[in-house]
């Protein structure tokens, strides 16, 4: 979806995050916005024809999805601030610089829980199965964007021919429910966006993790 001269995107009394603006904002205040602004749009199924609606139920399940992934991370985020803080203060350090950092902070907690090493890894953990499906869900994205803007743009004739949709057309119905489903793209792109964005973060794990196991071994 395209912004205003405002740089503002509007849909039904809201105000959705653009990309652009979605990049500008700082990663916590970015998530939360996303997610904050995908509940604001809603979750309710619209049905026009039978034609249309399922490719709108397509989408609809895909917002969902989206929805439900970029729930689960941000509840993981919350769970280990300790381990987000850890990581971005040692952004930027290599491999090894990263397991002598782990280990001089280990060193100074005299209580297992409050050490880091487990976090990372639990952390780690976590974001395997959120990264696999936002893979996932990227692709489903892209596709049911083409799907959408071909039925509705280059399928109009053969809409009418079979349904009779004009009097849906006149009535706006049409137009509203196509809407509707390009917001919940757009938002789902957003979203799947945010937590590609977060790869960088999920590698260091994994290269953490993957060093863990090396010293266990050895």
């Amino acid at each position: 979806m395209s912004p205003d001269k405002n740089g503002v995107i509007k849909y039904k009394g809201h105000e959705v995050l653009s990309q652009e603006q979605a990049k500008s904002l700082p990663r916590n205040d970015r998530l939360t916005r996303i997610v904050q602004d995908m509940e604001n749009v809603g979750f309710k199924r619209v049905r026009v024809s039978k034609i249309i609606d399922p490719i709108t139920s397509s989408v609809l399940a895909i917002y969902r999805n989206q929805h439900k992934v970029i729930s689960q991370y941000k509840t993981m985020l919350d769970n280990h601030r300790d381990v987000m803080s850890f990581l971005m203060a040692n952004k930027g350090k290599s491999e090894q610089e990263l397991q002598q950092e782990m280990q001089r902070f280990d060193a100074n907690m005299a209580d297992d829980k409050d050490k880091i090493t487990p976090k990372v890894l639990a952390y780690r953990k976590a974001t395997d199965k959120i990264w696999q499906e936002n893979v996932k869900l990227s692709l489903k994205i892209a596709e049911a964007s083409l799907v959408l803007a071909h039925t509705i743009h280059n399928s109009s004739d053969e809409l009418l021919d079979k349904e009779g949709l004009m009097l849906l057309l006149n009535g706006g119905k049409v137009i509203d429910v196509y809407q509707l489903s390009e917001v919940r793209l757009h938002l789902a792109k957003l979203a799947n966006e945010f937590i590609d964005d977060e790869k960088a973060i999920i590698d260091i794990t994994k290269q953490l993790q993957r060093q863990q196991n090396t010293k266990i071994k050895g």
